[in-house]
């Protein structure tokens, strides 16, 4: 059975440090607050940190080169080949080198990019493209294009020809 508890004063009554104390020993989730209402601090430490894989499987300026070279000889699409030629880009799967590609082309969807082929230039500057079309759009989202419901980014790319200049 719930023993009652009795209404909290006002804070001009107690003094706010202590009606914010009082607040916490009523609402705060089990091991927020010490038994004196005062804030653990561990309990906003993370308790399990996951780290992003191995030693040899997070990304650096080695893979990002090889992904610039792999987009420059086999194109968006060729994952494995590229992780194949490239001992750099091994420790990944195709779901995170097609990641990290989209992600320097600028682009949420590589569907428009199948078997497209370019050097780092050519990747900065379709990143660019992408760029000053979402910025344009309002479709520009966490570093990439994002499609929008109305269709005006497939229009926009469709009328922008010059690599790094949008042509809408």
């Amino acid at each position: 059975m719930e023993t009652a508890q009795l209404p909290l004063p006002h804070p001009s009554e107690c003094g706010s440090d202590e009606w914010a104390r009082q607040m916490r020993l009523r609402f705060s989730p089990v091991g927020m607050c010490s038994e004196t209402g005062d804030i653990v601090q561990d309990f906003f430490r993370p308790s399990g940190l996951a780290l992003c894989g191995e030693e040899g499987s997070r990304w650096g300026a080695a893979q990002q080169a090889a992904l610039y070279m792999g987009l420059e000889k086999y194109g968006v699409g060729k994952w494995r080949d590229m992780a194949t030629e490239h001992p750099a880009l091994e420790a990944f799967d195709d779901a995170a080198i097609r990641t990290k590609a989209a992600r320097l082309l600028g682009t949420q969807s590589l569907a428009r990019h199948a078997g497209w082929k370019g050097n780092q230039a050519a990747v900065d500057a379709e990143r660019a493209r992408h760029r000053a079309i979402g910025i344009q759009l309002g479709c520009w989202k966490g570093g990439v294009l994002v499609e929008d419901a109305q269709g005006s980014v497939a229009a926009a790319m469709a009328s922008s020809t010059l690599p790094g200049e949008p042509g809408c």
